[in-house]
């Protein structure tokens, strides 16, 4: 069995990303940091560090479609001429990387502007997108995955867990042998995962329960006998099962939270969300503080506890059970 080591790429506001080199037959590269010269500068000399040249990759698998995972698979598979193998929902999206990030830009203005985030907020925070298109590219899988499919990498036989809630790809990418997962950002030692909101093809006008999911797949996850989780940022989780179950008691707070912020009256996301977070953090990230404030008011209206009201321009907002919009 191959070794597995950590290549940490920068990125913006983050830290760092980490790529996964599995060294062994094929050699294997598990994501591969954002488009950008820096980032490949950071991979191609850690590479070096295990006397490997970016051409000897023969194998690259992602484990979700954002950017800081993808970004450079297309220049890694022209460099190397390497398979590249992802979940079949990802390499849909990887061939048309522009068009469907470009159509989620369009969805989450809509969606901003449907929760209470002003115009000028939403405006103003356009910069968001351009980084998302400036820092990746559409790319080709040769290797398309389905859920329990086991792919040879790196030494390692390894089985396709597909787990959507962070992002709709999200893939862990499970050495049952060894009691090792690649998972992504499914599940992160220091912080707890966002989830995105974005509809899936054919479902532009749907907002999906992304959070059900997610919290529904941790809870498989924990079940899982595992001892080492290799996430997509920061370090590897020991523990995951206590790490989970704090997690999901994290969730509980925040709706209580939120409950108590609704005693004042009905109010949309955004305005409940200013009770909660700066506002500093909610003016210059409004989209993810949308997506995690939404993803637990749609917790709390799947368990009953509060309502969610419609005008007729598509606007929407949130009260407690029984309470008079």
């Amino acid at each position: 069995m191959g070794t597995v080591e950590a290549i940490q790429l920068p990125l913006r506001d983050v830290g760092s990303v980490n790529a996964w080199l599995l060294r062994g037959d094929p050699l294997t590269l598990v994501d591969s940091g954002p488009r950008n010269d820096e980032a490949l500068a950071a991979l191609e000399r850690g590479l070096r560090e295990f006397g490997i040249r970016l051409e000897d990759i023969e194998l690259v698998i992602g484990t979700h479609h954002h950017l800081d995972h993808v970004g450079l698979i297309g220049t890694v598979q022209r460099r190397s001429g390497a398979q590249v193998a992802v979940l079949d929902a990802l390499a849909d999206y990887g061939t048309d990387y522009e068009r469907r990030t470009a159509a989620e830009r369009c969805f989450s203005r809509a969606l901003m502007a449907a929760h209470g985030v002003p115009d000028q907020v939403i405006a103003d925070n356009e910069g968001f997108w351009d980084y998302i298109r400036d820092n990746s590219e559409s790319f080709r899988s040769t290797v398309r995955l389905m859920d329990g499919d086991v792919i040879h990498a790196g030494g390692r036989d390894l089985r396709v867990v597909v787990r959507p809630g962070h992002s709709t790809t999200d893939t862990l990418l499970v050495d049952d042998e060894a009691r090792l997962a690649f998972v992504g950002d499914h599940v992160l030692a220091g912080i707890s995962s966002n989830t995105e909101i974005y509809p899936g093809p054919g479902e532009e006008e749907v907002r999906p329960l992304a959070r059900l999911a997610y919290l529904e797949g941790l809870r498989k996850t924990a079940a899982m006998p595992l001892e080492t989780l290799l996430t997509g940022h920061g370090a590897p989780v020991k523990r995951h099962k206590e790490l989970i179950r704090r997690r999901l008691i994290e969730h509980n707070r925040r709706s209580e939270r939120i409950a108590a912020a609704l005693e004042a009256g009905p109010n949309t996301a955004y305005g409940i969300a200013h009770q909660l977070w700066p506002a500093r953090m909610i003016r210059e990230q409004p989209l993810l503080v949308l997506w995690e404030m939404l993803g637990h008011l749609d917790l709390m209206v799947s368990g009953g506890g509060l309502d969610e009201h419609f005008s007729g321009d598509g606007h929407s907002w949130f009260a407690l059970h029984d309470v008079a919009a």
